[in-house]
């Protein structure tokens, strides 16, 4: 049964064994949708065929963005393929335009240059204003570990521009496949010398999907609900061993011990 995080109990039983957390890091430490959704906006303003629409389509082109992403990768991943990060970007950017009637024509829509700037703002996001606090708190007790589909480089720069603290970090282009694929959470297992001890492990994510992977592995799951995540999603419908409405990483921090 999913905890509820507005009790003041004790650490959840299920969680006592755990000694490390693995986490899901676009979305659930950072806020991916205001440094792209800023970047769509400015883009639009330049052109007179994108200028005179409203501000809440390009909230609502990111969020499909991002629903294509998941989409794709998740298509790659059943299919034992790989792609890097920019061309997965640049597909789904391109599907999304023709959904939303940009045309790829300089001056008309978003060419190539357009579209290149649009792919960088993904690695720009920003960590919620909680994530650094959190991370610090909980690395006083637990091993922390990023788990990403998202490439090295730019996970290595998101974090040390956030100051987000990690022990380690395994992403899609090492691992060469992407989350839900069963090759990332048992990697991490490895990684953490816990083959045949996965309850040692919690995963801790903004996405129903991630956490009921993680599951299936043995992994206990802490959800952290976001405001731009899982919007279609009705999270209550799910058994996770801890869930964090509000307050984020700190409050996680919080709920496992971590604050006196």
């Amino acid at each position: 049964m999913a905890v509820n995080t507005s009790s003041q109990d004790a650490i959840p039983a299920t969680l006592r064994p755990v000694r490390a957390l693995v986490f899901d890091l676009i979305g659930t430490c950072t806020n991916w949708h205001g440094p792209v959704t800023a970047c769509l906006a400015a883009h639009a303003s330049k052109v007179p065929a994108l200028a005179t629409r409203q501000a809440n389509e390009w909230n609502s082109f990111a969020h499909h963005w991002r629903g294509a992403f998941f989409r794709f990768v998740s298509e790659l991943a059943a299919r034992e393929q790989m792609m890097s990060m920019r061309e997965v970007y640049r597909v789904t950017l391109r599907e999304v335009m023709q959904r939303f009637g940009v045309s790829e024509q300089v001056g008309e829509g978003w060419g190539e240059t357009v579209q290149e700037d649009l792919i960088k703002s993904f690695g720009m996001a920003e960590a919620w204003g909680d994530t650094s606090a959190g991370l610090r708190l909980l690395r006083n007790k637990f091993t922390l570990v990023g788990l990403s589909n998202g490439s090295t480089t730019t996970t290595i720069n998101t974090n040390r521009r956030n100051d987000m603290r990690f022990d380690a970090v395994l992403c899609s282009d090492v691992i060469e496949t992407y989350k839900p694929n069963p090759k990332m959470y048992k990697t991490a297992i490895k990684a953490l010398e816990a083959d045949g001890k996965p309850g040692e492990i919690a995963m801790v994510a903004a996405h129903v999907y991630d956490l009921e992977a993680a599951k299936k592995h043995g992994m206990h799951t802490i959800y952290i609900a976001r405001a731009t995540e899982d919007m279609d999603e009705d999270a209550s419908k799910h058994e996770f061993d801890l869930v964090v409405n509000e307050g984020g990483l700190v409050e996680l921090a919080r709920r496992l011990g971590c604050v006196s």
